[in-house]
C-alpha cells in the first residue's frame, strides 16, 4: 500500500508544475475570503464580529498567511498555488496502471497534470475560493476509499472520513461529496464501513463546533456556519436557477468521468469498485445554491485522474478495435472511450486555451491589477493608515490594501443584503455610521441583486444621509455622512 518509488520522481515533479501555474497566470483573489481573512489578524472574531456564512478554514489559512508573512500578491498566488501542488501530485499517485500498460505515473503527470492546469484556468481559476481548494481533499478522499477497498482497514476509510469532513470546514456543501461517497459505501462497501466513514466526516465539524465555543465563548459560528445557511432559507434567498449555458460549460468538466466509464467497459477484468465516479455527481452540488464554473472547480483534480487513467488503457483499447477482439457492445465501448477521452482534451483545449494565453503574467485581481491599484490610491489619499471608511459596492479588499478599518469594530459586507438581515448586521452598520459624522465612503451603486440591496437600512441611509465629497475611480464616488440635521 506505500507509494511506489518510481511515482515519486513524476508525483513531485507534478506537484512543482501544478504548483507554478498560480505564479505564471493571472490569480482571483476573491474579498469575500481575503477580507474577512484580514480582518481575523486585527484582532476581530469571525462571526461575532465577522458576519459571514463560511466555514472558517480557507479564511484562517488566508489569515495565519497574511499574518505571518504580510498580504501581498505573492502570499495570495501561494495560496492556490499549494492547492494545485496537492492536486498535482496526487493525480500521479492515483494514476494505477492497468494490467495490460506499464506507463504507470509518467502517464499520469504527462496527460493528468495538463489537464488540471487547463481545467483550473477553465473552471475560473486559480483563485482563492473554497471551491478550487478543494481539489485535493476531492482526489485525497476518494484515493483513500480505494485504499481501504484494497486493504480492507478500518483506518483507511477513517481517514476518507476525516478528510471529507475537513473539506466541509472548508465549504458546508461539500457535504453533498460526503453524502455521496457515504452513500456508495453503504452499497459498495459495507454498512460497516459507511459507518465509520460518516463518523469520522462528522468529526472535523463537531470538533469546530465545540472547540469554537469553548474558546470564545460563542454560538455565533453555529448561527453563522450552520443555522443561516441550511435551516433560515439563506441559501433560497440567494439560489440563482442555471441556464442551459451554465449546464453546457460544466459538462465538460464530466467528459472524462465518461470516458473512464466507457474504458472500465471495454476491458474486461478491470476493478470497477472505485467512489469516483459518485464522489464527482456528488461535487457536483457545490454549484447549489448559485451555479457557475468557479463552483465546480473542486471536480478539477478528479476529472484529470479521470482522464489519466484513461490514457493509461488506450493502448489496449487501440488493440482491442484493431484486432476487432471481442463483441460489439465492447469495441463500441472502446471506440467511445478514446473518443471521450479526445474530446476532453479538445474542450479543454479550445475552452481553456485562450484563457491562458489571455492570463499569462497576469495581475492578482481585486489586488493589483490597474483598477484596484486606482482604487487603493483614491482611499490613500483621503483615508490614513488605521482609518476608518466604509466600502460599499467597491473591492473590499481595499481595507487589507490600505490598512483601514471599518466602523463599529466589526465587518459585513453591505452588498450582502442576506448578511445585514442577519444578526443585526443592517442595524448595527447604520449605527456606527450615524455616530461617525464626517465619514468617508467609498460607493458604486449595486448593479447585482439590486433590488434586495437597495431595500437595506444601509442604503437608504446612504442615500438620504450622507452627501457627496468627491469622485473616484471607475464607476464608484466619495460620500461623506453628513452631519445631524443636514
Amino acid at each position: 500500500m506505500k507509494t511506489p518509488r518510481a511515482a515519486v520522481l513524476p508525483a513531485a515533479l507534478a506537484a512543482l508544475l501544478a504548483g507554478m501555474l498560480p505564479f505564471a497566470v493571472s490569480v482571483t483573489a476573491w474579498p469575500e475570503i481575503v477580507t474577512p481573512a484580514w480582518f481575523v489578524t486585527r484582532g476581530i472574531p469571525l462571526y461575532d464580529g465577522i458576519l459571514f456564512p463560511h466555514t472558517p478554514l480557507l479564511i484562517l489559512l488566508t489569515a495565519a498567511a497574511g499574518g505571518l508573512f504580510g498580504f501581498t500578491a505573492a502570499v495570495l498566488r501561494a495560496i492556490p498555488a499549494l492547492a494545485l501542488a496537492a492536486a498535482g501530485a496526487l493525480v500521479v499517485l492515483g494514476a494505477r496502471p492497468h494490467r495490460a500498460s506499464r506507463a504507470g505515473a509518467w502517464t499520469g503527470a504527462a496527460v493528468g497534470v495538463p489537464l488540471l492546469a487547463l481545467f483550473t484556468v477553465y473552471a475560473e481559476g486559480p483563485a482563492i475560493w473554497p471551491e478550487p481548494f478543494l481539489a485535493p481533499f476531492l482526489l485525497a478522499g476518494v484515493l483513500l476509499v480505494e485504499r481501504f477497498l484494497r486493504s480492507s482497514r478500518p483506518a483507511d476509510v477513517a481517514a476518507a472520513g476525516l478528510l471529507f469532513g475537513s473539506g466541509i470546514l472548508v465549504k458546508q456543501t461539500f457535504a453533498w461529496a460526503a453524502a455521496a461517497v457515504l452513500l456508495w459505501l453503504a452499497v459498495r462497501g459495507g454498512k460497516r464501513a459507511a459507518a465509520v466513514f460518516g463518523a469520522a466526516a462528522a468529526l472535523p465539524y463537531a470538533g469546530f463546533a465545540l472547540t469554537w465555543a469553548g474558546a470564545f465563548r460563542t454560538v455565533a459560528h453555529l448561527r453563522w456556519t450552520l443555522v443561516y445557511p441550511v435551516f433560515s432559507g439563506m441559501s433560497r434567498e440567494i439560489a440563482v436557477a442555471p441556464t442551459g449555458a451554465d449546464i453546457h460549460e460544466a459538462l465538460a468538466l464530466f467528459v472524462p468521468f465518461a470516458a473512464l466509464a466507457l474504458a472500465v467497459a471495454a476491458l474486461p477484468g478491470r476493478a470497477t469498485r472505485s467512489p469516483l465516479a459518485a464522489a464527482a455527481l456528488g461535487a457536483a452540488g457545490l454549484a447549489w445554491p448559485r451555479p457557475g464554473l468557479v463552483h465546480l472547480a473542486a471536480l478539477t483534480g478528479l476529472a484529470a485522474l479521470a482522464a489519466a487513467r484513461t490514457a493509461l488503457v488506450v493502448p489496449s483499447l487501440a488493440r482491442r478495435l484493431r484486432a476487432r477482439r471481442g463483441r460489439l457492445p465492447g469495441l463500441l465501448a472502446a471506440a467511445g472511450a478514446a473518443g471521450a477521452l479526445a474530446i476532453a482534451f479538445g474542450v479543454a483545449v479550445l475552452g481553456a486555451g485562450p484563457l491562458l494565453l489571455d492570463r499569462w503574467s497576469g495581475p492578482v485581481f481585486f489586488w493589483d491589477d490597474s483598477a484596484t491599484r486606482d482604487a487603493a490610491a483614491s482611499v490613500r489619499a483621503r483615508v490614513p493608515p488605521g482609518g476608518a471608511l466604509l466600502v460599499f459596492g467597491a473591492p473590499e479588499t481595499l481595507y487589507p490594501l490600505t490598512g483601514t478599518r471599518t466602523p463599529g469594530g466589526f465587518y459585513v459586507n453591505p452588498s450582502f443584503w442576506y448578511c445585514l438581515k442577519r444578526d443585526r448586521g443592517d442595524e448595527r452598520l447604520v449605527a456606527s455610521l450615524a455616530a461617525r459624522p464626517g465619514l468617508p465612503l467609498l460607493f458604486r451603486e449595486p448593479v447585482a441583486d439590486a433590488g434586495p440591496i437597495r431595500a437595506t437600512a444601509v442604503y437608504a441611509f446612504v442615500k438620504a444621509r450622507t452627501e457627496a465629497a468627491g469622485r473616484a475611480p471607475g464607476e464608484a464616488e466619495w460620500r461623506r455622512v453628513a452631519a445631524p440635521g443636514r
